[in-house]
């Protein structure tokens, strides 16, 4: 079996997020993650009923500031991560510049297929699909007074 034969056999295309949605501040951490769940699509294979599993397990963004990273993880919220805003994470990136980017991201899947039984056969090879691109504004932050006390509330924006 070839990644040829499962052909018309296509996961729904993964979703690229950011934190923060849609802006940045130039010199710190842009939170990027993707959602790519596993799926199983059924359909016909060689002339009988098959299930195809797509499961991610490559994501490849491309910045739009001329650099990129390529990981094995999608990567997830500061919150799922239990970390505070703007902290680094294996996903984010830091844009060095302000200015307006596109960013893309290709994700590559691994494919399996079955016929019937519970036991999914692996197909050599990856399916590389796009997920959709974002679009950022990153500007320069100066510090200015906020109502709260980072001491009281560290979890603040800014704190």
């Amino acid at each position: 079996m070839t990644l040829a034969d499962i052909a018309t056999f296509r996961p729904a295309p993964g979703t690229d997020h950011m934190e923060p949605d849609g802006w940045a501040v130039a010199g710190l951490d842009t939170n990027f993650y993707a959602l790519a769940p596993q799926q199983i699509v059924p359909g016909t294979l060689l002339g009988r009923p098959a299930e195809v599993r797509f499961t991610a397990v490559g994501f490849h963004w491309d910045y739009g500031d001329g650099t990129g990273a390529a990981r094995g993880t999608p990567g997830g919220t500061w919150d799922q991560l239990r970390i505070a805003e703007f902290d680094p994470t294996p996903t984010s990136h830091v844009y060095a510049a302000e200015g307006d980017y596109t960013i893309h991201l290709r994700i590559d899947y691994r494919a399996e297929y079955r016929f019937d039984g519970p036991d999914f056969v692996s197909i050599v090879g990856i399916i590389a699909l796009p997920a959709n691109d974002l679009t950022i504004t990153v500007g320069d932050a100066t510090t200015v007074l906020v109502n709260h006390d980072c001491s009281a509330q560290p979890s603040g924006p800014g704190c």
